[in-house]
């Protein structure tokens, strides 16, 4: 028994010098799963999610509320999506404005006379995470009704 827990702790040990020997920055980007010879186990590898597909923004009812709601497709295993707006183009610099474990998500009150895009990154688990998706068409927040115009 004890000489079951020293190799695993050999083990560990040993996979833990590579890590470290090529250093933090290459461990946070590379992930290489091995078995030791002669060890009985599985190693798995999966890829990243795919982005969330082609997500579209909509003037939510009532017209008397300044808010969005965005729609995107699911993602197979996604445990959770983040939501990303920019106020600048859909090109822009992005902010994360909000979390949804399922789509559509509602945008709380905006500003009037701002600009929004968004974006969606489907999460499975706490460590995957996809690319973002392409930016939503432009929407307006107006301050008279209608609230929300999109050109």
């Amino acid at each position: 028994m004890r000489l079951g827990t020293l190799l695993v702790v050999l083990v560990v040990g040993a996979a833990s010098s590579v890590l470290t020997a090529s250093g933090a920055a290459w461990a946070a980007t590379n992930w290489v799963v091995h078995l030791a010879t002669g060890s009985k186990g599985e190693a798995h590898a999966l890829t990243l999610p795919s982005a969330p597909g082609s997500p579209a923004a909509s003037c939510a009812a009532p017209t008397t509320a300044k808010t969005i709601t965005v729609t995107w497709s699911a993602v197979t295993h996604a445990t959770g999506y983040t939501i990303y707006d920019s106020t600048t183009s859909a090109t822009g610099s992005y902010s994360q404005i909000g979390t949804s474990t399922t789509s559509p998500w509602t945008s709380s009150t905006l500003t009037s006379g701002t600009n929004y895009w968004f974006e969606v990154v489907a999460n499975i688990g706490s460590n995957w995470s996809s690319v973002k998706s392409s930016a939503t068409g432009e929407s307006t927040i107006n301050s008279s009704s209608p609230y929300c115009v999109q050109p």
